[in-house]
């Protein structure tokens, strides 16, 4: 993984890697629905904010 931003896939690989509490994974994935929603509630990139 270079720098810079990681892809979507690249940050669930860390995700998975770093928290094994499957809540804490969930939590996350709620966390990047909430984002995405609002990102499209506002008119941006639902990639860049989900």
């Amino acid at each position: 993984m270079g720098s810079g931003t990681p892809t979507r896939e690249q940050a669930l690989q860390l995700l998975r890697e770093f928290n094994q509490s499957e809540s804490l994974i969930k939590h996350a994935f709620a966390v990047e629905a909430v984002m995405r929603h609002f990102a499209r509630e506002r008119g941006e990139d639902e990639e860049k904010w989900g």
